[in-house]
């Protein structure tokens, strides 16, 4: 079973420098492939529907006025509420966050599927939301602190390929096929289940590897001798430390989120290129999905790339991840000044963007929660890696509410220079679309503006 550590109480880091370098001098229990890959597979069936649901942002809104950010914000406020609760609920069991998560997924989607009205739909994005924080937290926690590198490794590339086989499945689904949204929500309801099966299958395995660390990996005189060190400490002192330790770590989280999500919901949602090709014919909805589609491969790719990195060479670190951090920031206006003056000629310049900015947010997810997980020992481990994950979610939030005002005035600015809603917005607004997709081959362009 995997739970919380009976003893975890009793490894707390201190605030000396050198709490890192013994903890590196620690023995480690050999990790096993398959121990990897339980946690790639619950790092991918975790984000799929998250990524989905992003993907499907313009389609829940197709044939309204409600600004994009509507469902950014349904997507993100539970779940940074719950993140932010949750730091004061570390002794509930990872059997029950588990469960919780797969089962709160899993009903916002039949949501969705089944209650055809606006309202419906965003109360199943808000259940998404809240399965999908619970876990996160509990995966991240259960990675960093317990399996370390290999886990931790294994999880971020496992969401990384969750994002794009999230929002390719999507893409192709309802782009390149005929196949309505809400069918293909409903295909991804296969995920939730498939986090708890392999959840209850792997869990015996998952605790043996625990409890072979927290007993085998450290001696008694060792534990004695770094109980007496951390006394010596108030425990409000060490988490400031460590909190203070992690600020840049967290801003950079989350401007880097925000930049992305800025420009994904409220930027690029203004911004169609005619003729481009985007599906079987003209379909401006089209555009936002490939947006997201060479966003979340981007992703991958960085997420992938710093994370194996850091299994080969375990000591690796980005040290300019401050500095990289500028590019997708300095992206994010450019495409705002794009967007406005209509400077960008092509779409698939827009789509190599994407990827850019989303290789950049990938490297930066990876390096930080690395970092924040090498540093810090038990629960303080625990209390960081939930504040990062809180600030990452803040950060999305943050663009929802500021793209909630952004998008209303690109869009409006674009319709006063073209004078037709369809050429500035990449949505649908048949308010049968969410229905019945491109099978009567709806289009932005031949259905009525609402």
């Amino acid at each position: 079973m995997m739970s919380e550590m009976s003893d975890e109480n009793l490894y707390s880091s201190s605030a000396s420098d050198t709490d890192e370098d013994e903890f590196h001098k620690w023995p480690r229990v050999e990790r096993t492939s398959r121990f990897s890959l339980v946690f790639f597979i619950l790092g991918v069936s975790l984000i799929v529907p998250f990524t989905t649901f992003v993907c499907a942002a313009e389609d829940v809104l197709a044939g309204t006025n409600k600004p994009t950010g509507l469902v950014i914000i349904s997507l993100a406020a539970p779940s940074c509420i719950l993140k932010v609760v949750s730091l004061c609920f570390h002794q509930v069991s990872y059997v029950a966050r588990v469960f919780l998560t797969a089962t709160f997924v899993l009903a916002g989607q039949l949501c969705t599927v089944f209650i055809s009205n606006l309202e419906g739909r965003i109360v199943g994005v808000c259940l998404v939301s809240v399965g999908t924080g619970i876990g996160e937290v509990c995966l991240l926690m259960q990675a960093a602190k317990m399996l370390e590198e290999a886990a931790l490794c294994s999880f971020i590339i496992g969401t990384g390929a969750g994002a794009v086989l999230g929002a390719a499945s999507y893409v192709g689904l309802t782009v390149w096929a005929t196949v309505d949204p809400r069918t293909a929500i409903l295909v991804s309801a296969i995920w939730p289940p498939l986090f708890l099966l392999l959840f209850t299958v792997s869990r015996g395995n998952l605790h043996l590897v625990c409890n072979s660390q927290t007993s085998g990996s450290i001696s008694r005189f060792e534990r004695r001798n770094f109980e007496v060190d951390c006394r010596l400490t108030p425990r409000w002192k060490e988490r400031s430390l460590s909190v203070w330790k992690s600020c840049p770590h967290f801003l950079v989280l989350f401007l880097v989120y925000f930049g992305e999500y800025i420009v994904l919901t409220a930027i690029l949602t203004t911004l169609v290129f005619e003729g481009a090709g985007v599906g079987p014919e003209f379909v401006p909805r089209g555009h936002f999905e490939h947006y997201v589609l060479s966003t979340m491969v981007g992703e991958f790719l960085g997420r992938t790339f710093i994370s194996m990195l850091r299994a080969v060479a375990p000591g690796f670190f980005c040290i300019s991840a401050s500095v990289l951090a500028i590019f997708p920031l300095a992206q994010t206006i450019f495409l705002l000044l794009a967007t406005w003056y209509r400077l960008v000629p092509e779409v698939w310049i827009i789509w190599l963007l994407c990827f850019i900015q989303g290789t950049i947010c990938g490297m930066i997810f990876s390096n930080s929660y690395h970092i924040i997980a090498r540093r810090f020992l038990s629960q303080h481990v625990i209390f960081t890696i939930t504040l990062a994950s809180i600030l990452e979610t803040a950060g999305i939030l943050t663009a929802g509410l500021i793209g909630w005002h952004i998008e209303p005035l690109l869009l409006g600015h674009c319709i006063h220079h073209f004078g037709n809603r369809s050429d500035c917005l990449t949505r649908s607004t048949d308010p049968s679309f969410w229905e019945y997709g491109n099978r009567f081959n709806y289009d932005s362009r031949t259905a009525l503006s609402l």
